[in-house]
């Protein structure tokens, strides 16, 4: 099945409109809005577009796609003035309480990296607001998580790269940090055994600055950090463990606020130079290779701490973040209020797509029938026919609440299989130790073919030495027989002489 033309400039407008509406429309959302034009006009629930035909559209009427953030709907609802307040008086009670100064004052955040482009973070949309350059596509998936502390300091990272295997193709990658975490995961995600293994990996790198008999770790509220194992670990280790009013992070964690977003900037810079120099395959070597410098461009001590007074935590002060939380309150629309009016009656008008098609149907009828009217008020009345038509698809869209639409399913990771020695599966490596498994593993190879060479080389020598006693031995033979004269030896200082052995 498909769309008429007027189908087709209704969902045209309906997708401008909301486009600068600043509303993200997704290629999926084209889908749907597409479908339910369909059962309203058929009146059948299962008359759906064909499966290439959302791609065909978006070409055929100008459309292109653009990556776009979005503040989710209830992080919006979740901007409780009164719970961020309570948040901040827990906070400083329990810093003051222990006495806690900025150095073991810490916040951790995981963030994830696309190694190549998603399809699920594009945007439809005809405004040409940003220059594009074709990039390599790679959907696999790695995650960083980071910790930093309100003094401008930060732990090596803790990478979560999708696969099952150590390769040891990412250990000879230059300027790795030598005490860099990497952890392969199926996913590519963090899980309740991956947050305990970075626990271990920030407690060891965090003792080593610590100031004070406490360090408290100000988190956000997912499940993996309020496991048993974790909470143990951290009371075993003077750990206080600092959880946020959940869908609050966005104004109240520091990683989130500001140190990602320079992160993700400098990422994409590193990815964009790669390709225009010629890389025509973005791997998990590419991302290795260029996460270090852009982590030394992203925390800066001056970001990070930065990143600690623009949320209140320190210097504790609640204020700034309750003013943004009150300002975004003040300037959020109003939903409109229903008016009910008297309208025409139902009998009469039709006033659902499928009765607006009806009619048109019929009234085209009559005017190919009808031989008495003249072409302009034929042509006039096909063109207010279609307008209407467009006009009425456009209102059943518009109806649609979008927020109410399921995300499509992410797809299935493509993992690329790389030819190279596995190290070990699972668990969690630093680059110092996976450089060291590489080294010992080279030379592991380099004695085995040693081994090889040199059983070779004895092999050879014994054939030649079987081969010449053969031959020496068949000459006596046949001087024996006199079929062979003795070998004469010429030498310039003694003259000519008899070889003795023959």
């Amino acid at each position: 099945m498909k769309l008429t033309y007027p189908e087709e400039a209704a969902l045209c407008l309906y997708v401008d409109r909301l486009d600068h509406m600043s509303l993200a429309v997704r290629p999926e959302f084209v889908t749907d809005a597409a479908n339910n034009i369909l059962r309203e006009r058929s009146g059948q629930a299962d008359f759906v577009i064909g499966s290439k035909w959302t791609s065909r559209f978006l070409k055929r009427h100008g459309y292109f796609k653009k990556l776009q953030k979005k503040l989710h709907a209830e992080r919006q609802a979740s901007e409780d003035v009164t719970r961020v307040a309570h948040y901040f008086q827990n906070l400083a009670k329990v810093v003051q309480e222990h006495g806690i100064p900025p150095d073991d004052i810490w916040n951790m955040d995981e963030t994830g990296f696309c190694i190549g482009v998603g399809k699920d973070q594009l945007i439809v949309t005809k405004r040409k607001r940003a220059h594009y350059f074709g990039i390599p596509e790679n959907r696999e998936s790695a995650t960083d998580i980071e910790a930093i502390s309100a003094s401008g300091a930060c732990i090596p990272p803790f990478l979560i790269l999708s696969g099952q295997m150590h390769m040891s193709s990412w250990y000879h990658v230059t300027g790795l940090d030598p005490d860099t975490a990497i952890r392969p995961a199926p996913s590519g995600y963090s899980n309740d055994e991956i947050s305990l293994e970075w626990l271990q990996h920030f407690e060891k790198h965090s003792a080593k600055t610590s100031k004070s008999s406490k360090q408290l770790l100000i988190l956000d509220g997912h499940g993996s950090h309020h496991t048993r194992q974790f909470i143990q670990y951290c009371d075993e280790h003077d750990i206080i463990p600092f959880g946020m009013p959940p869908n609050l992070t966005h104004v109240l964690q520091p990683l989130d606020v500001v140190v990602f977003q320079p992160l993700k900037h400098y990422h994409a810079k590193a990815l964009d130079v790669m390709i225009r120099d010629g890389l025509v395959s973005i791997t998990k070597i590419e991302f290795l290779s260029c996460i270090q410098q852009v982590r030394l461009q992203a925390f800066k001590p001056t970001t990070i701490q930065s990143a600690f007074r623009k949320t209140g935590i320190w210097p504790i002060n609640p204020q700034i973040v309750l003013e943004v939380l009150r300002a975004r309150q003040m300037h959020r629309t109003p939903s409109p209020t229903l008016h009910s009016g008297p309208t025409s009656s139902p009998f009469d008008t039709p006033l659902t797509l499928r009765q607006m098609n009806k009619v048109a149907d019929r009234l085209e009828t009559t005017l190919r029938e009808d031989g008495g009217l003249t072409s302009e008020l034929r042509r006039d009345l096909g063109r207010f026919i279609r307008g209407s038509l467009s006009l009425a698809t456009e209102l059943v869209q518009t109806k649609r609440d979008l927020g109410r639409t399921k995300m499509a399913e992410r797809v299935r990771q493509q993992r690329r299989s790389l030819k190279n020695a596995q190290l070990q599966s699972g668990g969690v490596l630093t680059v110092a130790q996976g450089r060291e498994m590489v080294r010992k593993r080279d030379e592991e190879e380099v004695s085995r073919a040693r081994k090889v060479i040199e059983a070779a080389e004895v092999k050879a020598r014994s054939m030649r030495r079987r081969c010449f006693e053969d031959a020496a031995k068949k000459a006596r033979q046949w001087r024996a027989s006199e079929r062979l004269s003795r070998a004469e030896i010429c030498d310039s200082e003694r003259g000519t002489r008899w070889l003795k052995r023959f």
